[in-house]
């Protein structure tokens, strides 16, 4: 998996994606709305994990704490899956192959050679130019683009038929037979050998990067810079001090608050503590503590 920045709640990633407002706007396919909250939100309300992007020789997106988001361009020479999961690429995404049956959102740029898009409930959103050479849809999936579609071929089971599918596989020697069935797992090998055989992506692909708009980086570097070290410290000992709730809030009456002078950090601190500390037998002493925290 790609470096981890730092994990973020379902608050601190919906601040993450506000500075997007073409979430709330339809793409020029299908006309589809891109669902900031349930990125957010992640997998059973986790969250997202922050991940670093860059150059990478192949990459399965496997996260089963929550979404994940790839902070900037993400470049890959090979094979690229996204096996189920709710991923939002902040930058281009470009590669040799990919195969996605998940909810898979790119700010920037598409750009592949093979792409085969698995399952109805999410599906693929561009909000760049999408540049695909072969496509192959199956089971109604979604691909809508908010920016310029150049797909050479593409072929949805759900309209030209499971055989044209099964033949568009086989030209592409994913498989041998158009008329056998098949499994998702011998598409997915096959699209990685595909990616082994092309090599590594040319120079000049992987050279292209995504330039945000000017309101984007002023919001999106705001969100993402690093909160200060007594929140992460603050963080950690609130998942690992190991004590009744009753002591937790005695030691950040004692011990904490002192230390939470920053107004930035008393916001986040409230967050946390609020959290942590949800005993109805304690409401009113927590609330006092965060009124403390105002």
């Amino acid at each position: 998996m790609l470096p981890l920045q730092r994990w973020l709640p379902p608050d601190e990633a919906a601040s993450y994606l506000r500075p997007y407002d073409a979430f709330r706007s339809t793409g020029a396919r299908i006309g589809m709305d891109v669902d900031a909250s349930v990125l957010s939100h992640g997998i059973s309300n986790s969250g997202a994990g922050l991940f670093s992007g860059g150059r990478v020789a192949s990459l399965v997106l496997e996260n089963d704490r929550g979404s994940t988001f790839v902070d900037g361009d993400l470049l890959v020479d090979g094979w690229l899956e996204n096996p189920g999961g709710l991923v939002f690429v902040r930058g281009n995404l470009i590669a040799q192959t990919l195969f996605t049956s998940g909810y898979l959102i790119v700010l920037g740029e598409l750009r592949v050679r093979r792409l085969f898009g698995e399952d109805e409930p999410d599906g693929t959103y561009v909000f760049g130019d999408a540049h695909v050479e072969s496509a192959v849809f199956s089971h109604n999936h979604l691909f809508d683009v908010w920016g310029t579609t150049t797909l050479g071929e593409e072929v949805h089971d759900e309209v030209n038929g499971r055989e044209a599918m099964r033949q568009r596989l086989v030209d592409w020697s994913v498989l041998s037979d158009p008329r056998a069935d098949y499994y998702l797992d011998e598409v997915q090998r096959g699209l990685r050998a595909l990616a082994e055989q092309w090599g590594p992506l040319p120079e000049d692909l992987a050279a292209r990067r995504y330039t945000p708009k000017p309101t984007e980086v002023l919001v999106a570097e705001k969100t993402a810079a690093p909160r200060p070290d007594v929140i992460i410290e603050l963080e950690r000992w609130l998942d690992e001090a190991g004590l009744t709730q009753r002591q937790q809030l005695e030691a950040l009456r004692t011990h904490w608050l002192p230390r939470l002078t920053d107004a930035e950090a008393r916001v986040e601190a409230r967050r946390l503590i609020r959290k942590a500390l949800n005993s109805k037998k304690l409401v009113g002493e927590r609330d006092a503590l965060l009124r403390a925290l105002e």
